[in-house]
């Protein structure tokens, strides 16, 4: 666990996914910046460009891997030369070549453009995002048909570009003086386990220990994964991640049932990411006081299974439950209030 000193003094402070509905990159990063002030994140705004689809984000210079922007696919482009791809992308890899990895300003406007409104502010964090590697490599299929995740050379690549991408986020954070969080996006580990998902449990851990050894090669950053259902926590909570963000509102029941290694990975500085505002189940009927006791009755069970409440609030974070990219802009908004709202009463209480 790194960095770990520096992040109890933001303990129960709020910060956000990554997708938003806005169309307007300076008003929602000056919201961001308003209402998660000591742990901003740069935004991640699709509907401006499709080429900040989340998938597509990210692809820039990974190795034989094209997209199209009509039908926002992602694929493995067949007629490249494979061998030719991966050899030149290993010899910027080896090189340490960052700029090679950089996320370019037409794909991620709301990174640049909160970096440089950060620079004015006293925030001694901000937070970035990458796709991960898990849900990266499942989503695209190899030659054979099956996904990309059991084609062993093109995953190596593909886990080390994406830590390299994060790595060069972290690099680029660090010139104006603020320290790096930088989250993976895991949506594919909500079906973890499942029928529908033929993935081993030792792959995905290995998947984890690549990408964290990659990245800390570079830089001694915190590194985070978001999974906005619900997943097998004992592995979770067993990969090495520094904090492990997930969508409490509707899966805490679940998350608390492991208490034991909750307690283990709290008291060796890991980072529990409360997404306690509601997203795809967000109405107009949502309370501060509701989420306020869905929170505190969590909080409560894993109290009254022997982990301290104190421990518990200073390895805390508030988010919402996921990204609010499909939520309209005013519902958008409101997300933001409650989740900046939350995190200021668990600090006063």
């Amino acid at each position: 666990m790194l960095n770990i000193e520096r992040l109890t003094s933001i303990s129960c402070k709020a910060t956000g996914i990554g997708s938003v509905p806005h169309t307007d990159v300076d008003v929602i990063c000056d919201m961001i910046l308003d209402k998660c002030g000591d742990l901003p994140y740069w935004p991640q705004l699709a509907n401006i460009d499709l080429r900040e689809e989340m998938m597509i984000q990210y692809s820039e210079n990974l190795p034989c891997i094209r997209f199209s922007l009509g039908d926002k696919d992602v694929h493995l482009d067949s007629s490249s030369d494979r061998e030719e791809g991966l050899v030149e992308f290993y010899e910027h890899y080896i090189n340490s070549d960052y700029d090679y990895f950089k996320i370019s300003r037409d794909y991620a406007r709301g990174f640049y453009t909160l970096l440089e409104k950060s620079e004015k502010r006293d925030n001694p964090f901000i937070k970035g995002q990458i796709v991960g590697p898990v849900t990266y490599l499942y989503s695209i299929l190899g030659e054979d048909g099956k996904p990309l995740i059991h084609d062993d050379s093109m995953s190596d690549a593909i886990i080390r570009g994406l830590a390299m991408k994060a790595v060069w986020q972290a690099k680029e954070i660090r010139k104006i003086n603020k320290e790096p969080v930088i989250f993976f996006d895991e949506p594919s580990l909500a079906g973890f386990g499942s029928a529908f998902m033929s993935l081993e449990r030792d792959k995905v851990m290995a998947i984890f220990e690549k990408l964290i050894d990659t990245i800390r090669e570079h830089e001694e950053i915190l590194i985070g994964t978001h999974c906005c259902g619900n997943s097998d926590w004992d592995m979770i909570l067993g990969t090495g991640i520094d904090i492990i963000s997930f969508d409490s509102y509707a899966f805490s029941k679940y998350f608390v049932l492991y208490p034991d290694i909750i307690g283990k990975y709290l008291e060796r500085g890991g980072i529990v990411a409360w997404g306690a505002v509601p997203t795809v189940e967000y109405n107009d009927d949502v309370t501060i006081d509701d989420l306020i006791k869905r929170l505190d009755d969590a909080l409560d069970i894993l109290v009254s299974k022997g982990i301290e409440r104190e421990l518990l609030f200073r390895n805390s974070l508030i988010t919402p439950a996921c990204g609010i990219g499909l939520l309209t802009e005013k519902a958008a908004n409101e997300v933001i209030g409650l989740t900046s709202a939350i995190a200021e009463h668990m600090r006063q209480h």
